[in-house]
């Protein structure tokens, strides 16, 4: 059996307290703000999480994108929201071993909504475009 490739936490990020089950499965998440104070995720694209043709599943680019936009509009893991609108755009395939950088926006919150964009960023590269509506619970 094939040894597992080891992938380090990503320079600048800090590694993921990782609480949902479902984003557990992809595999240790990354964060960090940007200069604007926007949300950074990140995560290696693995083995398991890619087709036949070793490229990232878009399942899995999708969950990351909703789950970055969904963290983005939480101000804290007790304030819980639930994803009502995700619109996507798969652009350019996402190689297994490269790291996926998920950049989100908040664009506008209301009382009970959170409207967000984002881009997914493989070796500098745009692969995914994503944008999607939050109910706060």
């Amino acid at each position: 059996m094939p040894k597992e490739k080891k992938y380090p936490i990503p320079e600048g990020y800090e590694l993921i307290n990782q609480t949902e089950h479902h984003i557990r499965h992809i595999g240790d998440g990354f964060h960090r703000r940007d200069e604007d104070g926007n949300l950074i995720m990140a995560f290696w694209i693995k083995k398991e999480n890619c087709n036949s043709a070793d490229v990232a599943h878009g399942g899995m680019l999708m969950s990351i994108a909703d789950y970055s936009l969904a963290s983005a509009s939480m101000p804290s893991r007790d304030n819980y929201v639930a994803t009502i609108s995700f619109r996507s755009e798969f652009i350019a395939p996402a190689k297994i071993h490269s790291l996926a950088e998920v950049h989100t926006s908040i664009t506008r919150t209301t009382k009970s909504l959170v409207f967000g964009e984002g881009k997914i960023y493989c070796q500098g590269e745009i692969v995914f475009s994503f944008s999607g509506v939050v109910k706060k619970i």
